[in-house]
């Protein structure tokens, strides 16, 4: 575990056997100074007996003297995920909010946890990340998180928890196979470690040595990262002088810093091949989950999900700020002199309305109209916005074009009194351009 961290721990307590075992170790090694270690109960409510399982864990840190929060959390499974997964994100959100800066977060994951998370990431044909299972130590939220026990197997930890005459709980969920984790527990390992006894250590060493090839892929991606970004674009040219394997390597390491989930292999795929064989006077798109992938001049953008059923015109009063979706901000006015609109020619309620074709302005102080097609191109404007853009009529007359542009027809003079639009949280509406 790095030096940074505070040695204050932070105890993911279940109530089962193998939370149980780490809570008492902790706490048992704590006892001389007390206060390093405090005890955390997420209740996903998910079990009749949620609530009962929670007093049981408060009163185990209390006989033990150990600081005690319980932490309730609402389950609600996206579409293609299941219970299991839904819980699991939920349960380390809630842990990422409760632990303290420099805090170390400890569960209770063992050789046998490991050796089914390798097997489901087999079964879900994961890459070397997945296969690397779970790290020893990791950053985790304002700290860390540690996984003390990797090394022991359940049946050891049984042994001692029996030794000390613990109590624990038994979910009975875990005897359901209808989870794919379940099942391997209870169908398949066990047969596994009748010809293999070791099974659970072998492929946590296997894991391990996986973790270290991750490392250097993400070491050669980082290398990769540094010459073929422009801001947080991806440059096409860079990916088109990789080979196919470090290619994707570096989409990888790209999409995990822009926020976004892996692809799927397909998914992937799809980007390599859209994104560098594409024409250039294409835009391509790929997407998955709330993210996609997009083409301007040379750069791949990665961005949230456009919305694409919103309605194209609706009235605004806008002394009111106007949300325009997820993703896209909100619209306000700011009342102001000679910035902006006049507020004479203003009234209170105006429509906005998306880009049709044909739309034109004169900009202020210009003698001729110009095509908002043509505006939009020579702002660089991304493609896949200039349909989006707000646009403020009043009644079929063009007044401004988002926080862009002022019609002159309807711009202040330097002594009016004038409305300014402020575009708040507006997002990336503009291409970077790549000269190299």
């Amino acid at each position: 575990m790095p030096s940074a961290a505070s040695g204050e721990l932070l105890i993911a307590f279940s109530g089962g056997l193998d939370s149980t075992v780490l809570l008492h170790a902790l706490a048992a090694r704590d006892a001389p100074r007390r206060g390093s270690v405090r005890a955390v109960h997420i209740n996903h409510q998910l079990h009749p007996d949620a609530a009962a399982w929670q007093e049981h864990c408060a009163r185990i840190a209390n006989e033990l003297e150990v600081p005690f929060m319980a932490e309730r959390v609402a389950i609600a499974a996206k579409p293609k995920e299941g219970v299991e997964s839904a819980a699991r994100t939920a349960r380390y959100e809630a842990l990422r909010s409760i632990l303290r800066p420099g805090e170390t977060l400890v569960t209770a994951h063992h050789a046998d946890d490991q050796l089914e998370t390798v097997l489901l990431a087999l079964m879900r044909g994961s890459g070397v990340d997945g296969l690397a299972a779970m790290p020893g130590c990791r950053r985790f939220g304002t700290g860390w998180h540690l996984r003390p026990l990797l090394e022991y197997a359940r049946d050891a930890l049984a042994e001692w928890a029996q030794a000390q005459r613990l109590t624990w709980l038994d979910d009975p969920s875990n005897d359901s196979t209808r989870f794919d984790r379940n099942f391997l527990r209870s169908a398949i390992v066990p047969r596994l470690r009748e010809r293999w006894p070791s099974v659970a250590h072998s492929v946590a060493r296997s894991a391990a040595h996986l973790g270290e090839a991750a490392h250097l892929l993400n070491e050669v991606a980082a290398h990769d990262f540094g010459a073929a970004t422009l801001g947080q674009c991806l440059k096409v040219a860079a990916l088109r002088t990789l080979d196919p394997p470090r290619r994707r390597n570096l989409l990888r390491y790209w999409l995990a810093a822009c926020g976004a989930r892996p692809p799927s292999t397909r998914k992937l795929a799809a980007l390599e091949h859209d994104m560098l064989v594409a024409d250039d006077d294409r835009s391509p798109c790929v997407d998955w989950d709330e993210v996609e992938v997009r083409r301007h001049r040379g750069l791949l953008y990665c961005i949230g999900r456009l919305p694409t059923n919103e309605p194209n015109e609706f009235d605004w009063n806008w002394t009111f700020p106007l949300p325009l979706g997820q993703h896209s901000g909100l619209l306000r006015a700011e009342i102001a002199h000679g910035q902006g609109i006049a507020r004479a020619k203003l009234p209170n309620s105006v429509r906005i309305g998306a880009r049709r074709g044909g739309e034109s302005l004169r900009l202020p102080g210009r003698a001729h109209h110009r095509s908002l097609k043509n505006l939009l191109q020579e702002a660089n404007v991304l493609p896949w916005w200039r349909d989006r853009l707000p646009l403020v009529f009043v009644d079929d007359a063009l007044v401004a074009v988002a926080d862009l542009w002022v019609n002159a027809e309807f711009a202040a003079d330097d002594r009016e009194e004038s409305v300014r639009i402020v575009w708040d949280r507006r997002p990336q509406i503009e291409g970077l351009l790549e000269f190299s």
